[in-house]
Order: structure tokens, then sequence, then C-alpha cells
């Protein structure tokens, strides 16, 4: 029997095809709810979603009949995804994430059922949401299976308490305590730097690429943040260009620093207040800006141990999440 597993996001889809509790093929593809928002309709998103599938079948000489189950998390449950779905409140487990799965018939391209994983929440379900406690909502939408396959492989434990932090277009920090996923804070990050580099007048004073980040370059941004505040933070690095100080990769770093140090410094009010018994954090990804987190992290939460873990090519810890997914699925269905 054969299943498909689409981790889908902002921009790009990632679907993989599984025989047996194993992936088989991978596809990466160039589609995700950003096109649904920038178009109007989820139109875009689900002929790109249908298009991988068939294409990833066909490389394998596998036909729809063959597939038992397709499961979609991420942004597919968003507005602009596939269907727009509630998020499951807070504390949540895999078996939680099994249990309120949610199954959508999709009737123009698939034709056939899909199983959608619900993202997470902190405000429970009877709970108003006003200005006075919106600094204490938070959400994601796809780390949920994430942190599942981390704690399934061992890279998060459930008898130790620790945090998770993923990097990206926003950047989330789910606290973990006795495998659950118990809080959430999340922060609008690499939206705003990608905002940063090509909106603005920094378009010409970085470079474009993904590159090492100097650790005191990277320590300076947070300072330029915390004694100048934001607005002035940025022009004091836009400064350097005006001034011949340093070289476009040096304002990477400083710009990078000035970005992360607002997360870490949220990150340290959180370990103040409220997840003190967390040890370690595990920062997710392999990309050289994440470094700069470790390097941020380390410097000012020092009791705490600080861990990247990259994922390899062709691994995916949504993916581990998925396969921990078909285990409870066995134990209720009696299939796979």
């Amino acid at each position: 029997m054969y299943h498909i597993y689409m981790d889908s996001g902002t921009t790009n889809t990632k679907v993989f095809l599984v025989r047996e509790g194993s992936c088989i093929d991978t596809l990466i593809l160039p589609v995700g709810t950003k096109d649904s928002a920038i178009s109007g309709s989820n139109e875009i998103l689900l002929q790109g979603l249908k298009k991988g599938y068939d294409d990833i079948l066909k490389h394998n000489g596998v036909l729809d009949s063959w597939v038992t189950q397709i499961c979609l998390s991420g942004m597919v449950t968003n507005p602009f995804g596939i269907i727009e779905v509630p998020h499951i409140s807070t504390p949540v487990g895999y078996q939680k994430l099994w249990a309120e799965r949610y199954l959508h018939f999709e009737q123009k391209y698939f034709q056939r059922e899909l199983v959608l994983i619900r993202g997470v929440k902190t405000g429970q379900p009877d709970e108003t949401v006003t200005m006075e406690n919106m600094g204490k909502m938070n959400n994601v939408r796809g780390e949920e299976m994430e942190v599942v396959g981390m704690l399934s492989k061992g890279v998060l434990s459930e008898n130790e308490t620790a945090v998770m932090i993923s990097p990206g277009s926003h950047t989330h920090m789910l606290y973990i305590k006795s495998g659950m996923i118990s809080d959430i804070v999340s922060n609008f990050t690499g939206e705003l730097y990608h905002a940063i580099q090509k909106e603005t007048i920094f378009a010409g004073e970085l470079v474009k690429e993904d590159i090492p980040l100097a650790a005191p370059s990277v320590l300076e941004g947070y300072h330029l943040l915390t004694t100048y505040g934001l607005a002035r933070a940025l022009y004091i690095v836009h400064g350097t260009k005006v001034f011949g100080v340093c070289e476009d990769k040096t304002r990477n770093a400083l710009l990078m620093g000035l970005i992360v140090g607002s997360v870490i410094e949220m990150l340290q009010k959180k370990i103040e207040y409220d997840w003190a018994d967390a040890k370690k954090a595990v920062i997710i990804g392999g990309k050289h800006y994440i470094e700069a987190y470790k390097i941020l992290g380390s410097h000012y939460l020092p009791n705490m141990k600080w861990i990247v873990e990259p994922v390899a090519e062709g691994e995916n810890f949504g993916l581990q999440g998925y396969y921990k997914l078909l285990e409870e699925m066995k134990k209720g269905d009696g299939v796979l």
C-alpha cells in the first residue's frame, strides 16, 4: 500500500511517496498559500498540489487507486489553503493530532478524501480573544508535525522540557513539556527580513545569498536594537554603508542580529516568567542565518543547552511525524 504525505507551507510544498512506512520518493513544489493569497483564490494551490501528486505517482509507476491515503499538514488548513480548519488548543500531542484530524472530500481536482492535520493554537475553545489577551495568542500550522517527528527521532524527549525554535517566514517557538506542545510564541521574522532586503534602500547594501554570519556582528546588531529601538537601529545599519564603515556581509549579520535579537529577547521573557524549567533549545534548519539564533541564545541564555538540528537532504521532521501518526492509525484501524 502507498501513502502520500504533503507538507505545505507559505511558499512551497514537499510531497512524499510512502510505501510500507518508508519514503521512496520526494518532490518539492514551488507552490504554497502565498500564491492563493496573491491570486485571491485557492485554485492555483489545488492545481499545483494535484500536479505534484500526479507527477510523483507517474514517476514511480503508481496508480491513484493504489494510494490508501493522502495526508496534508501545514498551511493547507488556513483561509488561503484547501479549506480553513480550526486549530486544536494546547496542550497537544500526537494522539490528539490524529484523533482530531479533519477529513475533506476534494471534489474538483483530487476527487477523493484528503486527511488534513489541524494546526495548534494557545487560545482555548471557550476563550474570547480581545486586544487585552491578544499578546498571549499564538498559533502554528505545520510545526506541530515537526515536533512529533523530533520526539519520534529522539531529538526531543518526553522526559525533558525544551523549546523548539522553527525559523522561517515566521519564527515559532514551541514549549515542549512531557512530550506535548504546551505553549507557543510566534514572531514575524523571515518576511520582515525579505521585505527589508527587497523593498527598501537595503536592496543595494546586502549580500543576497545566505552566508555565514560573524558572531561579533550578530551580537552588535542586537546591541543596536536594545540601545536605539527598531527604527533607529535599522537606520544605523544603513548608515554603515553611507559612511563606509563595513562590508555588505557585515550588514547582513548586523541586520540578522537585530531581527533575531527581538526573538531571543522574547524568549528571555518567557524563560523568566513562564518556561523556567526549559533547559534546552533546539533550532531546526541548516541555513547559515539560523546560526544567529544559537549565537544570541548562547550569549544571553547561557544556562540553556543550544542545539542546531540540520535537516539532511531528503529528510523531513514533518515526515517523521507522519510516520508516528501512521502508527496511531494502525492501532485504531488495524491497517496501514
